[in-house]
């Protein structure tokens, strides 16, 4: 835990890619109570609020994790599509995953 407590800013990228088990979910909130007012958090995500009792598998422990990330949060919400899919859709290598066959 010291090692992710130590930096002025910690970078988590992608929650919510895979579900937190129990053990992850009680460490994550660990970790942020930690850090909650002594560092700077960058946390990327593809799960809306409203989501994270589920992705967490405890809804309270969720509210309380987005309490503390959310109380001097600034929020960037980008929407649409990948960046990473954008030079394959123009060349045609893979399909609009937005248009049905």
């Amino acid at each position: 835990m010291r090692i992710y407590l130590r930096p002025k800013l910690l970078v988590i990228d992608e929650v919510g890619y895979l579900p937190l088990d129990g053990l992850g979910s009680n460490l994550f909130f660990q970790l942020i109570s930690a850090r909650y007012e002594k560092g700077s958090i960058i946390l990327t995500s593809n799960k809306s609020f409203g989501e994270w009792g589920e992705l967490m598998g405890d809804p309270v422990l969720a509210t309380a994790v987005l309490d503390r990330l959310l109380h001097h949060a600034h929020i960037i919400n980008i929407r649409g599509n990948s960046y990473r899919l954008k030079d394959r859709l123009k060349t045609g290598l893979y399909g609009n995953p937005h248009i049905k066959a």
